[in-house]
Order: C-alpha cells, then structure tokens, then sequence
C-alpha cells in the first residue's frame, strides 16, 4: 500500500537523472519557527530538486495561512517549475514529515495525480549517503499544466458548521494535546484555546518516525487509543491546516475513502468569531 504513495531513497538515486521525474521541496516553517526553508534548499538539497513555497503558493486574497491555491495560481507555480500533467512529481521536505503531505494534498486536489512523498525526506537521503547539491538550481523548461481543482476534498468553515450536526462524521485534530485540551496558547496570537466540539485529538508527529509513517500496525493502534473509527467519514484540522495533511494522508494509507481537509483550521475556528469551541 505505502508504495502507491511513497518512494524511497534508493528508488530515487536510481531513476534521480529521468526525465519524467520531477523532484520537488516543499519544506515549511512551524508558526514560531524563524527558519528561511528556502534558503536552507539553498544551502542544500537533492540534486535537480525545484522549491515549492506553500507560503506563496496560496490563495493571497485569504489573510488565512497557506490556503489552497486556485486552479490559475496553482498552474502558474506548477508550469514554471517544468511540470506538466505526464510528470512524476516526488515531493519531499527538510524535516520530520512536517509539509511534505500538505503539499501532496495540494498537488492532489488541483489534478496533480502523478505525485508521491519521498520517505524519510532530506534526512533520509543524507542517511543513505547520497550527493547533495547548493545553490539555485537549473531553470527547467516550462510546460503545460491543466489544474482541476477537486473540491470535496476540502471543506470550509461554513461546511464544518454543517457537518458538526451529522452524527456520522468525525472530526480529528492534528494539534499537540496541550493546545487541544487548552492548557497551552495558541503560537498565533488572537485566537482563542480549545477545539472543535466532539473532536479526538491525534497529533500529527505520534504518527510519523524520522520523516516515516510507522506501520499500518501501530498506525491503527495509536488512532484507536484515541477512540477514532478509522472507516468513518473524517474531517481533519490542525493549527493552519498543515499539518493535518500529515493525519489525513495517514487514514488514506488504513484505507479510509472519505476523509476531508479543513482548511481554514484553529487559525479560522479559534478567531473570536463565535464558533463553538470546547476546552477539555
């Protein structure tokens, strides 16, 4: 199942220099995390890798952060990296698995569908020894693009509303347990401390080792022991709607169908705009 998603170091080595393949860093900062992650791909990054900035790739006119991008912004950013619809795309970042699926649900939801992660990112590639590259890198040719945005894929906060009265979806938040239960601030200020009425809370790094999924095993265990029915239809949040890709992704690989992305996230709920809120 992982292989329909993901590719690994040694696969990547092998096929690095074809011509279908385009290799892509899509690394981001946490809120409180000063780190220019362009300028580390700068510094270092997979040979032939292009940068993906989900900062600026968004929807600019939402003050919201890294919101989905429209079908024309998202085609822009796409072509003038060289990739076109026939493209294997082989997404990766510089950390623990922190953006990389934000940016395949990106990729995902605008009609990129030849798109999958590279395992253990960055940090996997150097552990298995392979040649890094610096500096800016080749300009690619431009191609062709048609984005298809797949809206179902993702819901607004208007929609959140309406779901939270069907009795058969469920809600998850990929946030630390402290911000969920309300006993630690939010890193954006303004907003206020809890979470969606009636949501578990399965944060997103108890799912991932060393820029890795742990087993289906220990994935379904830890989504258990935080009560979730992973067949169940599924919308995920987190703070700005990053790292939710990461749970998100994680009930796609236990077979889940039916699971949704809340955009918007704590950094839109948690506003005081009257959305109801629970703290414990």
């Amino acid at each position: 199942m992982y292989e329909a998603f993901f590719v690994s170091p040694q696969w990547l080595h092998q096929y690095l220099t074809n011509e279908n393949i385009i290799l892509v860093d899509a690394s981001a900062p946490p809120p409180t995390d000063p780190t220019d992650y362009q300028q580390r791909y700068y510094q270092e990054h997979i040979p032939g890798a292009q940068f993906f900035n989900l900062d600026s790739v968004a929807d600019q006119s939402n003050n919201l952060p890294h919101m989905l991008p429209d079908e024309i912004t998202f085609t822009h950013a796409v072509e003038q990296l060289g990739i076109s619809n026939h493209h294997q795309v082989v997404i990766y970042d510089q950390g623990a698995l922190f953006s990389a699926p934000r940016a395949w649900w990106t990729f995902k939801t605008l009609g990129c569908n030849n798109v999958k992660i590279l395992a253990g990112g960055l940090h996997g590639w150097k552990k298995a020894g392979y040649l890094l590259d610096s500096g800016m890198p080749a300009v690619r040719q431009r191609q062709h693009f048609t984005a298809k945005c797949i809206p179902d894929q993702v819901v607004s906060q208007q929609q959140v509303i309406a779901l939270l009265q069907q009795p058969n979806v469920q809600f998850i938040d990929a946030r630390p347990t402290a911000r969920f239960n309300a006993q630690q601030p939010e890193p954006r200020p303004g907003l206020r401390m809890g979470h969606l009425p009636g949501s578990k809370n399965v944060p997103w790094d108890w799912l991932v080792n060393e820029g890795c999924y742990k087993s289906p095993e220990e994935l379904k265990t830890i989504f258990a022991n935080q009560q979730v029915d992973i067949t169940l239809p599924t919308v995920i949040s987190c703070g700005s709607g990053m790292t939710a890709a990461v749970v998100l992704l994680a009930l796609i690989l236990l077979g889940n169908k039916n699971v949704k992305l809340y955009d918007g996230s704590w950094a839109e709920w948690g506003q005081d705009n009257g959305s109801p809120i629970e703290t414990h």
